[in-house]
């Protein structure tokens, strides 16, 4: 059974920290944690979240107002019993930063969701999309656990 779950983005400030609150909502016996793979690269590092997805969060009753970006970190993927990421793309950023984190990264969507499109600096539809996604994606993954 897994026990620690993070969650991947790019910057995790969009669609990390919306999945990270789902999934603690979903799956109350496990801890979740979220991180960026770009975080550093684009000085995230302790921004709050997207005020857009803020929004959006709270729209539909998820608070993440108070997140702080977060670059994934060799200990992140070491502290985590699996990996959910949003693109293809992360899979193998996770890799590069701790290749024993390979094979146990999957797609939040793959049970049908696909991959989540990144919203930042996008529409207001698009950032809706995403959560949307979000929200199916990790209701998939509480019922497959």
């Amino acid at each position: 059974m897994f026990k620690r779950f993070l969650v991947v983005c790019s910057g995790n400030i969009c669609r990390s920290p919306l999945a990270e609150v789902l999934l603690k909502q979903y799956l109350p016996h496990v801890e979740v944690r979220s991180a960026g793979t770009a975080t550093k690269q684009s000085e995230l590092e302790g921004f709050p979240a997207d005020s857009t997805m803020v929004s959006v969060a709270n729209d539909i009753g998820i608070a993440i107002d108070e997140h702080k970006a977060h670059q994934l970190t060799k200990e992140d993927c070491l502290w985590s019993d699996i990996i959910l990421v949003m693109e293809p793309e992360h899979i193998v950023s996770v890799a590069k930063v701790s290749t024993q984190a390979r094979g146990k990264t999957f797609l939040l969507g793959q049970w049908g969701e696909g991959s989540i499109a990144d919203p930042f600096l996008k529409s207001l539809d698009c950032y809706q999309a995403s959560a949307t996604q979000i929200r199916s994606a990790c209701q998939s993954w509480s019922k497959k656990l």
